[in-house]
């Protein structure tokens, strides 16, 4: 009922809503009687975006692995945002080679552990030593793809350019 539409509409802008879920969000004030100033809520909304829409937040956001939802018609932005999701998806590949090297060590561990079992059959030390290779060969080329990866990370840096 105290509902300030251009505060609302503001918010809305500088947290990157979409217009339309914005609108979502106002119009659902009528189910409570309450009328909706939708122009004063789309002024300050533009506001918010404008603060919104800025390549440096682009690029925060897409380092962060957060989406972008188009909001913005600006190619500065949009490119600020790729870059910086791009980084965040090499850092994510970097984590999840590190997980699975690790779980890797851990089965090589165990099969050895095995192996020096006399007791396991020769079918069962053929089946470990089999299991061995493929699983030294999948580290092997985690590895590489892993020494591979700082060179990705080397994309030439996003320069922000200002008019004046």
């Amino acid at each position: 009922m105290q509902a300030s539409w251009q505060e609302l509409g503001y918010d809305h802008g500088v947290q990157g809503y979409s217009y339309d879920q914005g609108k979502d969000i106002v119009f659902a004030c009528r189910e409570f009687g309450i009328t909706p100033q939708l122009e004063e809520y789309k002024k300050s909304y533009q506001q918010g975006l404008a603060v919104f829409c800025v390549p440096e937040h682009g690029f925060t956001l897409g380092i962060q692995g957060q989406a972008y939802n188009g909001v913005c018609n600006d190619e500065h932005f949009r490119r600020a945002w790729e870059e910086g999701n791009d980084r965040y998806q090499i850092e994510a590949r970097k984590a999840e080679i590190d997980q699975r090297i690790d779980t890797i060590n851990w089965q090589l561990q165990s099969i050895s552990n095995e192996l020096s079992n006399k007791n396991n059959s020769s079918e069962k030390r053929k089946e470990l030593r089999y299991r061995r290779t493929q699983l030294e060969r999948e580290r092997k080329d985690l590895r590489r793809e892993r020494s591979l990866l700082p060179l990705l990370d080397k994309l030439p840096s996003f320069h922000f350019r200002y008019e004046l």
